[in-house]
């Protein structure tokens, strides 16, 4: 199953009926399954077009960290701050996505 915006705007705990959030979403769940899909060469699919365990969370996550800061600058707001945007995948990521990637051409 693919992650989806409205996916995304749920798990965050966001409102599902405004369409510039979840535009901004779909985005993000777009740029984060590329970025997978580069990161694992296409081995993180199934025959059928699936994705394989794991893959799904990562690509939540990843397009989470994207949608949250998506100008990826430091800034703080009272006592909430935050840090740079999406700047590659995090470790515990690539610990999943490494199940998958091929390594050698």
């Amino acid at each position: 199953m693919a992650v989806t915006n409205t996916d995304l705007v749920k798990w965050l705990g966001a409102d599902t009926a405004d369409t510039a959030l979840l535009a901004q979403a779909a985005q993000a769940v777009t740029m984060a399954a590329a970025m997978t899909d580069a990161y694992c060469r296409g081995a993180h699919l199934k025959a059928d077009g699936d994705t394989r365990p794991g893959v799904d969370a990562v690509v939540l996550m990843a397009s989470a960290r994207m949608l949250a800061n998506p100008e990826g600058l430091k800034y703080a707001t009272g006592v909430v701050s935050f840090g740079e945007g999406f700047s590659g995948f995090t470790l515990a990521e690539q610990m999943v996505l490494n199940r998958y990637r091929r390594r050698a051409a």
